[in-house]
């Protein structure tokens, strides 16, 4: 062999090996593609061979556990999850993948020192040339909130760049080193390949929608879901273009995000709001991801999408309920001052009425003022329905019942509608005041009413439900056993536009004059101070649910006897707390109508100056709760501190819900104001004679 034709083959040589290297970079190029699109998802991706051992994990696996990709990597499943979680959990699912079958299922995960967290994992079998099942690839995806997209995809790539520049420049330094990368790359192509292959069958089966696109819009890569959702037939992706998908208006904002990613800013995350055919609202999270040439320009986009309707959902409900606590707060104030004033207004009427007979020329008038003073009542009760703890009369209640009687009150009312009833025979028990809830079920169906025009079917339905602490969560209850009335009308529905003002006091759909608009947020408060839950379902032109969810009581399953009428009279000693002193000269000459001796006091420090220099004289103290010096909570402390067993019944223009921690620590009752003397003369002898006082309107 002659030194020119060594020459000639040790070129061409080169020249071959050259090529293999090239085509080694086109491979690199498409596994770097294939795994931008592996660490940019959401998900969670790893995958595990037969032995139960972690051959390759993703970014955001490795950022969901707090651990690096090489403490990952070549450990067993058991040892990374703990030998319960494994056996009880993941490996009959990777059994079962291993057995060639696709599972899917949601589990409660607790990552090392991170919170219990809820995933959708899916077990994939994968496949090597002879069909053989060799890995299980691992899709999880977070269901409890969103995750965003970590970044570090560059520095992967930085670092394979450096390796792929530091070989070429060895294999240009000797041939004998070249042929050794030649052989190297070689055995790396076949990986490549197959890592090639592993993440295009996680990406075609994972839950979100994933698709890559071009500059100019046009599809490049759609998994199964973005082609189902956009009804995309897999022959025809070549030639679709994304824009085409979305709205004029979406298609402009799309564009104008992408504009601004840049490589020191290559990812966006967003929301989008949808309608489906019914027109129910749907909520989808985007992020799209571009990948950038050596000179910065855009070459290809990504997008995934996943679906956050009952997140949204979820954040809707929480508001809401924290919007009402607030509203409540101050409808509560209200509703206390008005009922101190219309407490002052029913003492002097019930006093007048001791002199007054039927025939009086003023009876009537005092008749009507009692109405009218009534009819302040229930608008307070009103009020105090959506205000903090607006209970009033709690006992054991049987809803069948209490439906039962509303409905055909209201049935004799409105003629034109037609109710059918369907109740539980064995309906549980619940602590509840019954006029609240009939309050509650009287506006249900007056709303039903007005949504069918006045005429049309009201569905009523009782049913033992145990609901369970996913269901609970947005509401702020416990979760445990319920009762649920289910209220069903066939009108023409809510409108998805106010479907999340509905509860709000004081707003209506009704002509101005014509409606309070405290209907449904008197609904919202009671049910809510009841430790209960209100939920409505409704579809456009095909009618609403509304259900109600109250907790089961724990009290005896019978409602107790009523009280006796008249009023009563005693010869104790009685002390009167109030900062209102109309309130405690009207008190005052009732409780000596009735026979009692009185001590008055304006104020919480002269209460417990009074009851101190009179206390073993003193039989009852009949406290107010909200004081300008100190509470009623801190005045029945200290009462009970100098004598253990003063009986005090409270007295408020708040609800007894307010009063709760204080009948707690041992009051004995309480009643609400305004009241007359019959209901007071009956609270006063419950707690001397017996001890305790069921508390009364």
């Amino acid at each position: 062999m002659t030194h020119t034709s060594s020459i000639d083959e040790l070129t061409s040589e080169n020249r071959l090996l050259r090529q293999k290297l090239q085509a080694l970079e086109n491979e690199k190029k498409a596994w770097r593609k294939t795994q931008f699109i592996a660490n940019a998802a959401d998900q969670l991706l790893t995958m595990i061979d037969r032995n139960y051992i972690y051959e390759s994990v993703n970014q955001a696996y490795c950022r969901a556990r707090g651990q690096r990709r090489d403490d990952l990597v070549g450990q067993s499943v058991a040892d990374v999850w703990g030998k319960t979680q494994f056996e009880g959990i993941i490996k009959p699912k990777i059994d079962t993948c291993f057995a060639g079958n696709v599972t899917s299922s949601e589990d409660w995960f607790k990552f090392d020192g991170r919170e219990l967290r809820c995933y959708q994992v899916t077990y994939n079998p994968y496949r090597d040339d002879s069909g053989q099942v060799t890995h299980a690839v691992v899709v999880t995806h977070d269901i409890t909130a969103r995750k965003h997209a970590e970044a570090g995809m560059m520095k992967a790539n930085d670092r394979l760049e450096r390796r792929v520049q530091q070989r070429t420049e060895e294999l240009e330094q000797a041939n004998d080193q070249l042929r050794n990368e030649v052989e190297e790359r070689k055995r790396a192509e076949k990986a490549l390949r197959d890592s090639e292959e592993r993440y295009r069958s996680v990406s075609r089966d994972m839950p979100a929608m994933v698709c890559r696109f071009l500059p100019s819009g046009t599809l490049t890569f759609a998994n199964l879901r973005f082609r189902s959702h956009f009804r995309l037939r897999e022959d025809t992706l070549a030639g679709s273009n994304i824009y085409s998908f979305f709205s004029q208006a979406d298609r402009q904002q799309m564009k104008k995000r992408l504009q601004n990613l840049n490589p020191d800013s290559p990812m966006v995350t967003y929301e989008q709001q949808t309608y489906n055919n019914a027109g129910e609202t749907l909520w989808r999270q985007w992020t799209d991801r571009a990948l950038f040439d050596e000179r910065g320009l855009p070459m290809e986009y990504q997008s995934v999408s996943i679906d956050i309707t009952e997140k949204k959902n979820v954040e809707r409900k929480l508001h809401q309920a924290q919007k009402m606590e607030a509203i409540g707060t101050l409808a509560g104030g209200i509703a206390h001052d008005f009922n101190n004033l219309l407490m002052g207004i029913q003492g002097n009427v019930s006093l007048m009425y001791l002199d007054v007979r039927s025939g009086h020329p003023h009876y009537e008038n005092l008749r009507s003022i009692e109405q009218l003073v009534d009819s302040g009542a229930n608008l307070t009760r009103q009020l105090l329905g959506f205000a903090r703890g607006g209970k009033y009369v709690v006992k054991p209640v049987n809803l069948n019942d209490v439906v039962a009687e509303t409905a055909a009150l209201f049935g004799r009312t409105r003629k034109a509608i037609r109710i059918h009833e369907c109740y539980t025979p064995d309906v549980h028990m619940v602590s509840a005041d019954r006029g609240q809830i009939e309050q509650v079920l009287i506006n249900l169906y007056l709303n039903a009413w007005q949504a069918m025009s006045e005429k049309g079917d009201i569905y009523l339905s009782t049913q033992n439900i145990t609901i369970d602490e996913n269901f609970v969560k947005p509401f702020e209850v416990t979760y445990g056993d319920y009762v649920r009335i289910s209220v069903t009308d066939t009108g023409k529905g809510i409108d998805p536009a106010i479907s999340h003002r509905i509860f709000d006091p004081f707003f209506t759909t009704k002509e101005f004059g014509s409606g309070s608009g405290l209907g449904l947020a008197s609904v919202f408060g009671i049910v809510k101070n009841h430790g209960g839950i209100v939920d409505f379902e409704s579809h456009t032109g095909r009618g609403t649910t509304f259900s109600v969810y109250l907790p089961v009581s724990r009290e005896a399953d019978r409602e107790p006897a009523p009280a006796p009428v008249g009023i009563l009279k005693g010869p104790e000693t009685i002390l009167l707390v109030d900062d209102e002193p109309y309130i405690l000269d009207v008190g005052t000459k009732m409780l000596k109508k009735m026979g009692y001796t009185v001590i008055r006091a304006n104020c919480g420090e002269d209460a417990v100056r009074r009851f101190r220099g009179a206390r073993q004289q003193i039989d009852l103290v009949i406290l107010d709760m909200i004081m300008p010096d100190i509470g009623g909570g801190e005045v029945f402390d200290r009462l009970r501190s100098l004598r253990a067993d003063i009986k005090v019944l409270l007295a408020s223009g708040y609800s007894m819900g307010d009063a709760a921690t204080i009948i707690e620590r041992g009051c004995n009752g309480f009643i609400q104001k305004p009241f007359n003397m019959e209901r007071l003369s009956h609270a006063i002898r419950e707690v001397i004679d017996h001890g305790h006082h069921q508390p009364a309107i």
